[in-house]
C-alpha cells in the first residue's frame, strides 16, 4: 500500500508538471501574440523568459520576476525592453483579470472554504478594473493626460525622460494595436487554454499532496500562489510554504528555462537568409534627437493627423537621416528591406500636392535626369514616394565644398542646357497679365500681409533701417514699397511660361559619379507644381536662394536674438558658395538680358516670401533668421 502511494504521488506530481510547463507554452504562445504585429520573435525566446522570471519570483516579492523576463524578451527584440515590458505588462493585466474571476467562482462554491478567498476575489477584481482604467485613460487620452505624461518624465534627466516617454508610447501602441488588430476570439481561446492548463495542474498537484498524507485543495494552491497577502512574498518565503509547492514550481520553471534556452540557441545558429524575420519598429527613428522629437510631439497632444500619418509613413523602415528642408514634406534617409532609399512624404493637406510631385517626375523622365520612384502610396491625408539612393550619389551642398568652383559651375550649367532642352524649348509664350497678377497676390501681397500680422516682430517691422550681424540694410518698410503691384507688373511682364522644375535649390540636385545615369554628373528632385506663374526664371531664382541667399546655411542657423532693430545669429556663407554665386552671375549675363535678369532677381524676394508663412507656422523661434536672410537679399536687389 505504501507502494501503490508513493507511486501515484510520484505520477500525480509529475502529471501537475507536465500540465503547468504546458500552461507556461500556452502563455509564452499568448505574449508572442502581443509582439508578433512588430516582430517575428521564436516562441522558445518567450518561454526562456518566462521561466527565468519564475525563477526569481520563487525567492523576490511582488512579483519582480517579470522585470528580468521583459530584459530578456527586450534583448531579443529591435522594438527593445520598453516595447518587451508593455507586453507583459498587458500580459499580467489579462491574468489579473483571470485570476479575480476564478476567486470569485471559488468563493461563491463554497464560501466558508477560506476567509482569504473573498478578500482576494475582490482585491483581484479592483486591481483589475483599476488596471484597465488606467490603461484606456493612457491609451484613449486625450491632451490633458498625454501631456501629464509628458511632465511627469521631464522630472528625470534626458535619457530617463525618453526611456519613459517610449514605454508609454508602447503600452498606448501595444493595446491599440492589439485591440484593433490581434483576433479577440484566438485571444480567449488562447487564455482559456492556458488557464484551464493551470487549473488542471493545480487540482493534480493539491492531490499529489493529499496522496502524500497532506492536507491541500484547489483553494489551498490558489492562495499558495495567487493570494492578497502573498504578493509581497516570494513562493519560497510564503506563509503558506510547502516543500512539495516548492519544488513543483522550480521543477517546472527549471525544465522550462533549460528547453527554452537550449532551443532557442539552436535557432540563433541557424541561418536566418532563408527565413527572415519581419520587423516593424515602433519608432523607426535612428537617432536619439529624432525619437525624441517624435515623441513630443506625441504627449503635446495636438498633432494627431501628424503622428498618425508619421506611423503610416515610416512603419516598414528605419530611419537613419532626416533630410527635411523648409516645407510640408519630410525626407528620410532609410533603410528598407536591406536597401537604403530616400523616403519623401506629407501629412495633411499638402499631400495631393506631393502626388502631382510624383506624376511631374513620372510625366518628365525621358526628358531629364530624375530619380527613379520605387513605389508611391497614398492614403486619405498621407501620401509618399520612395526613391534609390544610388551608390556614391552626393548632395551638390557636400559636392560644392569639396570640388573646385570650376567643377560646380560645370553642373549648374549641366542643369539648366538640360532645362532649356527638355523642359523649357522655346518658351516664347509670354504670360498673361491674369497670370501675373494673381502670382503676385498669391506669392508676394498675401504673404508681406502675414509677417505683417506676426506681432512678435512688430517694432523690427517699423524699422526704416536694420542692423543684421553689423550690417545695416534698407528695413521691411522699404522691401514692401519697392514691392508695388504695378511695379511689379512690370518686371514680370516679360516672362515666358513653360514647364518649369519649380524648385531648382542646392538642396535639389544630387551629384552622381561620372559615367552614371547615362552620362549625366546630376539628376534632379522634388520638383515644384505650385507655382500659379511656371516662368523658367523662377527655376534660376530658386537658385539664387541658395547661392545669394545662403538658404542652406540658414537652415543649419539654431539661434536668433531681436533686439530694437538689431538681428543677431550665428551664421555666414562660405567661400565656395560666394565664389560659386560669382560663377552664376557670369552665366546669367552670358544667357539674359538686363530685364529677364531682373526679373529673375525679383522672383529671388518672391521665393523667401514664400517660404516666410511656413517659418512662421512651424519654426516661429528661428524665423526671424529667414527674414534677415531675405531683408539682405532685398537691400542687394534693391540697390540695383
Amino acid at each position: 500500500m505504501v507502494w501503490y502511494h508513493s507511486t501515484m504521488s510520484f505520477l500525480l506530481f509529475t502529471i501537475a508538471i507536465i500540465l503547468i510547463i504546458a500552461g507556461h507554452i500556452v502563455k509564452s504562445l499568448r505574449q508572442k501574440q502581443f509582439s508578433d504585429f512588430y516582430e517575428d520573435v521564436k516562441l522558445p525566446v518567450f518561454n526562456e523568459a518566462l521561466a527565468a522570471g519564475y525563477i526569481v519570483n520563487l525567492a523576490v516579492p511582488f512579483r519582480l520576476g517579470d522585470i528580468l523576463r521583459a530584459i530578456l524578451i527586450g534583448r531579443k527584440m529591435k522594438n527593445g525592453f520598453s516595447f518587451a515590458f508593455a507586453t507583459v505588462v498587458v500580459d499580467r493585466i489579462l491574468d489579473v483579470i483571470v485570476v479575480g474571476f476564478i476567486y470569485l467562482g471559488l468563493y461563491l462554491i463554497n464560501p466558508s472554504a477560506s476567509d482569504d478567498a473573498g478578500r482576494s476575489a475582490l482585491f483581484y477584481m479592483l486591481l483589475a478594473l483599476a488596471a484597465i482604467a488606467i490603461i484606456a485613460l493612457v491609451t484613449f487620452a486625450r491632451r490633458t493626460v498625454k501631456k501629464m505624461i509628458k511632465a511627469f518624465a521631464g522630472i528625470f534627466n534626458e535619457k530617463i525622460e525618453l526611456t519613459l516617454m517610449f514605454f508609454f508610447w508602447s503600452m498606448i501602441t501595444a493595446v491599440r494595436d492589439m485591440a484593433k488588430r490581434m483576433s479577440k476570439r484566438k485571444l480567449a481561446l488562447l487564455t482559456l487554454i492556458m488557464w484551464g492548463l493551470y487549473t488542471l495542474s493545480y487540482y493534480t498537484i493539491s492531490l499529489a499532496i493529499k496522496s502524500m498524507g497532506g492536507e491541500a485543495s484547489l483553494m489551498y494552491v490558489f492562495s499558495y500562489l495567487f493570494s492578497s497577502s502573498s504578493i509581497d512574498k516570494g513562493n519560497l518565503t510564503n506563509a503558506y510554504v510547502d516543500a512539495v509547492m516548492a519544488a513543483y514550481l522550480a521543477i517546472s520553471a527549471v525544465i522550462l528555462f533549460v528547453t527554452g534556452f537550449t532551443a532557442s540557441r539552436i535557432q540563433q545558429n541557424k541561418s536566418s537568409d532563408d527565413n527572415p524575420e519581419k520587423t516593424m519598429m515602433l519608432l523607426p527613428q535612428v537617432h536619439e534627437a529624432d525619437r525624441r522629437s517624435f515623441l513630443e510631439n506625441y504627449f503635446e497632444g495636438d498633432r494627431h493627423a501628424y503622428v498618425r500619418g508619421y506611423l503610416e509613413a515610416n512603419s516598414d523602415i528605419q530611419i537613419i537621416s532626416d533630410y527635411s528642408a523648409g516645407s510640408n514634406a519630410t525626407t528620410l534617409f532609410a533603410i528598407k528591406d536591406d536597401r537604403t532609399i530616400f523616403r519623401k512624404y506629407v501629412v495633411g493637406q499638402d499631400a495631393d500636392k506631393l502626388h502631382d510631385q510624383v506624376e511631374w517626375i513620372e510625366r518628365h523622365r525621358e526628358k531629364l535626369p530624375l530619380p527613379v520612384i520605387l513605389e508611391e502610396k497614398r492614403e486619405e491625408g498621407m501620401t509618399l514616394y520612395d526613391m534609390p539612393a544610388v551608390a556614391g550619389a552626393s548632395g551638390f551642398f557636400e559636392y560644392i565644398h569639396t570640388n573646385p568652383v570650376e567643377r560646380s559651375a560645370a553642373i549648374i550649367r549641366n542643369v539648366f542646357e538640360d532645362l532649356n532642352k527638355g523642359l523649357y524649348g522655346n518658351a516664347d509664350t509670354k504670360a498673361s497679365q491674369d497670370t501675373i497678377e494673381k502670382y503676385i497676390d498669391e506669392k508676394i501681397i498675401k504673404n508681406i500681409k502675414i509677417i505683417e500680422d506676426n506681432h512678435r516682430w512688430s517694432e523690427l517691422l517699423r524699422q526704416e533701417e536694420v542692423v543684421i550681424n553689423g550690417r545695416r540694410v534698407r528695413g521691411f518698410p522699404s522691401l514692401k514699397s519697392a514691392l508695388k503691384k504695378e511695379e511689379l507688373k512690370k518686371i514680370f511682364a516679360a516672362d515666358t511660361i513653360s514647364d518649369i522644375h519649380g524648385d531648382v535649390t542646392v538642396e535639389n540636385i544630387i551629384t552622381m559619379p561620372a559615367g552614371d545615369n547615362n552620362g549625366k554628373p546630376y539628376y534632379l528632385i522634388d520638383p515644384n507644381t505650385g507655382n500659379i506663374l511656371d516662368s523658367r526664371f523662377i527655376d534660376h531664382s530658386k537658385l539664387l536662394q541658395s547661392l545669394h541667399g545662403g538658404y542652406e546655411f540658414l537652415m543649419r542657423t539654431e539661434r536668433c536674438s531681436i533686439s530694437g532693430n538689431e538681428i543677431r545669429f550665428m551664421s555666414g556663407i562660405s567661400r565656395a558658395y560666394r565664389d560659386l554665386y560669382s560663377e552664376y552671375r557670369k552665366y546669367l549675363k552670358e544667357s539674359f538680358d538686363e530685364a529677364q535678369i531682373k526679373s529673375i532677381y525679383y522672383h529671388e524676394i518672391a521665393d523667401w516670401l514664400r517660404l516666410m508663412p511656413y517659418k512662421i507656422e512651424h519654426d516661429e523661434s528661428r524665423a526671424a533668421v529667414f527674414l534677415a536672410g531675405m531683408l539682405l537679399v532685398a537691400d542687394d536687389i534693391i540697390k540695383e
